[in-house]
């Protein structure tokens, strides 16, 4: 079944080729109040009710999987996995954290990490609700900000992409709190200091643990791990 509609309340349908997962394919959707569509898609739907069957029971061999992994799920990853995500050329990113935001709080509970506490990307979420890097382009060029807060949402939003791998530290030491893996496109963010956050899974939290990163990390609040990160993982996860 490729079917992607909804009926609500009797008097509106939506229908389109969006899957209303996550996905990043050129996609189309409408949303209409004629009464003629309507009646023939709430047909469609009886019809599938009619001929659908109840599964009782599924055999763990028959499923397949078609995806790194489930977006905005909590998964298992091994740490062999982590090392050949990294000899595959996976991204590592060193993120820099206020640790009163996250000692004693249920931060990595939420498996979420927060940024733009500047709310430079308020005026891209008063326009717009999905993550467009096409659109988030057109507001960052009209913004006058300074090249560090430019560079800093940038990384934020655009060059860390979906698989990357995060490292975060205190932000006035080298000290590991968490090694997570990001799961989604920038998200808006309400009711919070920040206006945005990606949904991150964390793999390996240790905020009461004195281990340092041997190798100097980047001056900014987030940038590329130049060092090792197969040693990290070997010595913090191991």
């Amino acid at each position: 079944m490729h079917h992607k509609f909804s009926v609500i309340d009797n008097r509106i349908l939506i229908s389109g080729s969006f899957n209303w997962t996550y996905n990043t394919n050129a996609e189309n959707i409408m949303v209409t109040h004629d009464l003629s569509c309507i009646k023939a898609f709430q047909e469609e739907h009886q019809q599938l009710k009619k001929i659908s069957k109840r599964i009782l029971h599924v055999n763990p061999s028959d499923a397949k999987h078609f995806v790194p992994f489930p977006l905005f799920e909590n998964t298992l990853f091994t740490l062999t996995d982590l090392r050949r995500k990294i000899g595959g050329g996976t991204s590592v990113w060193v993120v820099k954290a206020d640790r009163k935001n996250i000692i004693d709080t249920d931060f990595f509970k939420k498996n979420q990490l927060y940024f733009d506490e500047h709310g430079l990307l308020k005026p891209y979420w008063d326009l717009y609700r999905r993550w467009s890097d096409t659109l988030f382009e057109s507001i960052l060029g009209d913004c006058n900000i300074s090249p560090n807060k430019r560079r800093e949402i940038i990384c934020w939003a655009h060059r860390v992409k979906i698989g990357d791998i995060v490292i975060l530290t205190d932000n006035k030491s080298p000290v590991l709190f968490a090694i997570g893996i990001v799961q989604s496109e920038p998200k808006m963010l309400v009711g919070n200091f920040f206006s945005t956050y990606r949904e991150t899974q964390w793999l390996h939290v240790m905020p009461h643990k004195n281990y340092r990163l041997p190798e100097k990390v980047p001056q900014y609040r987030i940038g590329k791990y130049k060092g090792s990160a197969l040693r990290i993982l070997q010595e913090a996860m191991a």
